[in-house]
């Protein structure tokens, strides 16, 4: 966790343009699901759940991918296409050296998965205050 800590204060502009963006992909999603409806209690909490919910599931699938969760995904595209176009079929290298490669990258890039999970859950902490309203207008 002081790794995570370090990595992101190191980064913190990479971060903060992150979240900015993840916050305006999340609230642009929740207008085109406000503005399309009827416009009602039920259609901003909506808007709110699909926008929030799709930003944290991209934070999540971004560390996932951090993790390395995808690395035999990528590594299949990569050593696919140098059999398609490469004339040395094996010029992909192998898996092992793929993964090292893609772990000392790891080491040294910045956290920004952290940045979109924290927008997706911005844009979510505004259910509660939209349940109470639409609670206490029925």
């Amino acid at each position: 966790m002081k790794r995570a800590i370090e990595q992101i204060r190191a980064h913190w502009i990479t971060n903060l343009v992150t979240l900015l963006v993840s916050l305006v992909v999340g609230v642009a999603i929740f207008l085109v699901m406000f503005l399309t409806r009827d416009r009602t209690i039920i259609a901003a909490i909506d808007g709110v759940t699909i926008g929030g919910l799709f930003v944290l599931a991209a934070g999540l699938l971004d560390w996932l991918a951090f993790l390395g969760a995808f690395d035999f995904v990528a590594f299949g595209f990569k050593q696919f296409g140098s059999m398609l176009f490469a004339k040395d079929p094996r010029k992909a290298g192998y898996y092992y050296d793929y993964r090292e490669a893609k772990r000392e990258k790891r080491h040294n890039s910045s956290y920004n998965f952290f940045a979109i999970m924290l927008a997706g859950l911005l844009i979510l902490t505004a259910l509660p205050v939209l349940e109470i309203v639409y609670i206490t207008q029925f």
